[in-house]
């Protein structure tokens, strides 16, 4: 059972969970600012720092810039637009045997935890923009 978060953790939870476009830290600080109008951008990161941590929400990329979060905690996959960034959730499972996992780890030098599978191209909107 996962413990009991403040408010404003609370409040920065929803708005993830909420969201299905995989928001970054900034769009997550307007959103709650609407709820929260005291809380500050330093207590948003940290705040989604620390829920990254105990597992209540995932972080998607490294660097602040392009750090998007993600209130599906399952192991699931994505696809970017090329065109306009977006981050969407695949909505099947892409399988792919344990021993081509373990693989293509060794060959790059490590210890297999987790995976996530990338699609690239163009979203609907984009698509349909471009023709």
């Amino acid at each position: 059972m996962k413990e009991k978060l403040n408010t404003n953790a609370q409040a920065v939870l929803d708005i993830v969970r909420a969201t299905h476009n995989h928001p970054t830290a900034l769009e997550i600080y307007d959103a709650v600012k609407q709820k929260r109008p005291r809380i500050g951008l330093a207590s948003v990161y940290r705040i989604l720092h620390q829920l990254v941590e105990k597992g209540y929400i995932n972080e998607l990329g490294r660097s602040d810039e392009s750090c998007r979060y993600d209130g599906q905690t399952s192991r699931h996959d994505h696809a970017v637009c090329t065109t306009c960034g977006a981050l969407l959730d695949v909505p099947t499972e892409i399988v792919l045997p344990q021993d081509v996992l373990q693989n293509a780890a060794q060959a790059a030098g490590i210890t297999l935890k987790s995976h996530e599978i990338r699609l690239y191209g163009q979203c609907p909107s984009c698509h349909k923009a471009s023709n």
